[in-house]
Order: structure tokens, then sequence, then C-alpha cells
């Protein structure tokens, strides 16, 4: 099995210098001997098209990952594995997912909550999950993640991981089942998993002029650049936002002036409110259910 490989920085390319964590090229070899002293029986190419910290990350280095991973394809690669930081984690995995994942390939998301060289590290057992279902017939882009405590790593569609609670370095998927498990490095499909579309945009190029907001008490509202494409607003948790606010009407009104177009994502069937009814006069657009991560992702591609 051939496995083309891309660092691209993270906690999980991190060393400690002076006090303080920065990448260092040294751990995406760590990371290839784990998985040869674990017994895999594989041929790695690497690449590095980057190197941050990935709340760093940019529409750029996400144009040069996609270029990378395509070159890649190109080449005849069907099996991949990107590692990334856990901080935007669920932004680059909604990205791939959308221009990938409608394809016959894997690509796998790996991740580390601690660096490699601290023994609470779930790095390397996360890259042998990811190693352990690229040896399944299973297509897509996935992130492979152990959680605190578990014994084994859940795997997840790279559209459904939902973003990390404060505090808090555990990974769940949006419906609250993985698409599947690693235990004793051998790969399980979660019968409790429902697949969703797995939707294509491969054929879309990425714009970052997207304004992402979310629900708070006293909320105010920027002045929004001339050249944004749309603006998106995450809800309280019952999807409900402050429409009484005048704040929100007037921002609202002004966008449609411009012309550019208002979604909000976040909001589940069910619990209608009155303040929900507002939506449609302050023309509102509510997307489907799904992150608000995956949500924002989808709007920079269409």
């Amino acid at each position: 099995m051939k496995i083309f490989t891309v660092f691209t920085g993270g906690t999980i390319s991190c060393s400690s210098e002076g006090g303080a964590l920065s990448p260092d090229g040294k751990n995406g070899y760590r990371l290839l001997e784990a998985a040869r002293q674990a017994g895999l029986k594989a041929e790695f190419e690497t690449a590095q098209p980057y190197t941050v910290l990935s709340e760093n990350l940019s529409a750029e280095d996400l144009r040069a990952l996609r270029a990378c991973v395509e070159d890649a394809i190109d080449r005849g690669f069907k099996k991949i594995i990107v590692t990334h930081g856990t901080d935007t984690l669920q932004y680059t995995a909604a990205y791939l997912d959308y221009v990938l994942g409608a394809g016959d390939l894997t690509v796998v998301l790996v991740s580390a909550n601690y660096p490699l060289a601290d023994a609470r590290s779930n790095g390397i057992a996360n890259f042998l999950a990811a190693a352990s279902l690229l040896q399944t017939d299973e297509t897509g882009v996935f992130v492979a993640y152990r959680n605190t405590g578990d014994g084994f790593a859940a795997i997840h569609r790279g559209r459904e991981v939902m973003p990390h609670k404060p505090y808090d370095d555990s990974l769940e998927s949006f419906s609250g089942e993985p698409f599947g498990f690693v235990r004793d490095g051998a790969f399980e499909k979660n019968p409790a998993y429902e697949e969703g579309e797995r939707e294509d945009l491969s054929g879309c190029e990425l714009s970052d002029r997207v304004v992402f907001l979310r629900a708070y008490v006293g909320m105010t509202f920027p002045e929004v650049p001339s050249d944004t494409k749309a603006v998106l607003l995450e809800g309280y948790h019952s999807g409900t936002l402050p429409t009484s606010s005048s704040a929100l009407r007037a921002f609202c009104g002004q966008l449609e002036k411009k012309g550019v177009p208002v979604f909000l994502t976040g909001c589940a069937e069910g619990f209608n409110y009155a303040s929900k009814r507002d939506y449609e006069s302050l023309k509102i657009n509510v997307l489907p259910p799904s992150p608000p991560t995956a949500a924002y992702m989808r709007l920079w591609l269409l």
C-alpha cells in the first residue's frame, strides 16, 4: 500500500523550545517510524506545502493543501493522510470533504491533543488509526481521533466533525454517532451511523469573503466590507437570534441593500419561537442542520 502523507504543522508537529511550542519537522518522521514499528507494510511519500500553527490557517493555505493533494491524486495516490492542528481541524476537514469526498479515494486527517513527546498525546494513536482505515475499501474524507479516556479511536466524516467545546480537546460527530471505530488496529463501521448526502463541490473555488458572527447577549454588528459574498450567523442552541434588536434589524437591512445574502446555521427543527417568524422579513435564510464550521466552509465554496 502506498500512502501519501501531508505535513502541515499543528500540535502534532510541535516540540517545546524555550518554553514555547513550535513546529518541528522531525516529528513527521516520528509518526512514520511509529507506523513501521506497528508493523504497517506501507510505502510513504511525504509533502509539506506549508507549516503553520493551525490557528494561523488561511484561505491561501487551504488552496495550497488542495493543490498538493490533487497533484498526488493525479500521480495515482488513493490513500492520503493529512496531519493538522486541532484548532482549525474542523474547517479543513469540511473543506476537503466538500471538494474531494465524493471521489473514490480515502483522505484521513490526523491531529494531536498534545505534542508527540508528551505521554498524554494521542497523535501516534490517531495516525495508526488513520492507517488502519486506509487498509479498508471505505472512501471519502475522514478524521481519526481518540478522545482522552477512550481505549479506541473514532473515525468521523470530515464534514460532520463538530467544533471543540471550550476547554475540551474531545471530538464528536454532528449526529453523536461517528462513522466507525478503530479497536486493536482494526476498523469497524458503526452500525448506528446513518450516512448522509456526500455533496460534491469539487468544481467550486474557494472564496474567503464570508463574514461569520455568533449570537451573544448585547450583540453588536460590524461594517461589512464591500466585497463580502455572504454573512453567516450562528444562532443560540435553539436556533434563535435577537430579532427584536434594532441593531440586528438595521444590519440585515443594510445587507439587503448591498445585495449580500444572510444565512443562519444552528437552527434545528422544532422550537417554533415567535422570534423565528421574523427570519423571513429580515431575509435570513435558514440552512439545513450541519456543524457551523461545515456551513461556513460550504459558503466559502458556494
